[in-house]
């Protein structure tokens, strides 16, 4: 089973980052393969349990379920439980952490899942198109927040 893993220091207050993370229904807002995201139950949507269906640029739907939410730890963690997606078993977590010396977040992302065939390729997919590209607009969103 890989393990993928990438980590970036982010421009922007860890609190804000943080605010963006945890909203489970707000993907779309920094993922930008994702164009539209809602929640199958609004009401439990900070609960673990809740199922957000993700809507792609292609038009395919990905459904994921929360498994952890850690406001003290800032850490989300979720599953993807349905959907045309090259993974199987997909599980990630995702932690913002405050930079101590000034307040900027430190992302750190993980996952782990099964592939049907060579690994390589997906694992190299979701470190770089996936993470990073995310972590990237994750940044860019947040810091226009802030001028905002």
């Amino acid at each position: 089973m890989p393990t993928v893993q990438f980590s970036k220091v982010l421009e922007a207050p860890a609190t804000q980052v943080w605010a963006l993370v945890r909203d489970f229904e707000a993907l779309a807002t920094w993922f930008p393969f994702i164009t539209h995201c809602e929640l199958k139950d609004p009401v439990v949507a900070a609960q673990v349990g809740a199922v957000r269906v993700n809507t792609t640029v292609e038009g395919a739907l990905i459904e994921e379920t929360l498994l952890e939410l850690s406001d003290r730890d800032r850490r989300i963690v979720y599953a993807v439980t349905k959907g045309d997606v090259p993974t199987l078993d997909y599980q990630a977590t995702l932690t913002i952490h405050e930079v101590k010396a000034d307040g900027r977040a430190y992302a750190d992302w993980t996952a782990r899942f099964d592939v049907a065939g060579d690994p390589a390729p997906v694992v190299e997919w979701v470190r770089t198109e996936i993470f990073q590209t995310c972590l990237e607009e994750l940044e860019r969103v947040a810091r226009q927040r802030l001028r905002a």
